[in-house]
């Protein structure tokens, strides 16, 4: 065997072996980009999940509340008699509340409410449903990243009104209510609820 048949069977020349590891360099940077890319589509896939999971459980809330509202009046803070179903483009007393109104849950009434706080859409309940004059709402957040929310009511002859009741007089809650949630995102989610 000549001198040049010992080296090949040898092993490999340093060429070949710089050639390889360039090839397996080319194929993992490849392979680090397509797992790369998998985790940024998967975080932002979960993230848009959750958006959406959080929407409709607050929309679903909503849902539930509305459906069960009560037509029976409550006394405010200062005493003062209130109709079941109040609602304002702004806040209708000092918590806040732009929609508030008088639910049956489990055999009893419920005073609630709904606000936009420091872009979050919370859920104010009061403990009892004739008020004191220090009760404070219990806040609890329904939904983050909220930019706006907007009410409108259908009174009887279906015309829209910006706030209700439209009267002293007029204390029955409205046919329906439509929900307006602007997200930071951008995007905008539209519900109308009939009420019963």
């Amino acid at each position: 065997m000549s001198p040049i048949d010992r080296r090949r069977a040898a092993g490999f020349t340093l060429i070949e072996i710089l050639i390889a590891l360039a090839i397996f360099a080319v194929v993992a940077m490849i392979a680090y980009q397509g797992v790369s890319r998998m985790a940024t589509v998967k975080t932002t896939l979960d993230a848009d999940n959750r958006k959406w999971r959080d929407i409709a459980v607050a929309m679903a809330r909503m849902d539930d509340d509305f459906s069960h509202v009560a037509d029976r009046s409550y006394r405010d803070a200062g005493g003062v008699s209130q109709a079941s179903f109040r609602g304002s483009a702004g806040p209708i007393d000092i918590d806040g509340a732009q929609l508030e109104l008088v639910r049956l849950d489990a055999n009893r009434l419920v005073h609630l409410g709904y606000r936009l706080r420091q872009n979050k859409l919370e859920l104010l309940l009061w403990d009892t449903l004739d008020l004191g004059p220090r009760a404070v709402p219990t806040a609890l957040p329904l939904l983050d990243h909220v930019a706006s929310l907007d009410f409108r009511y259908v009174d009887k002859s279906g015309q829209w009104q910006f706030s209700w009741p439209l009267s002293v007089a007029l204390q029955q809650p409205p046919r329906g209510v439509e929900v307006k949630i602007t997200l930071e995102s951008g995007e905008t989610i539209t519900r109308l609820f009939a009420l019963p």
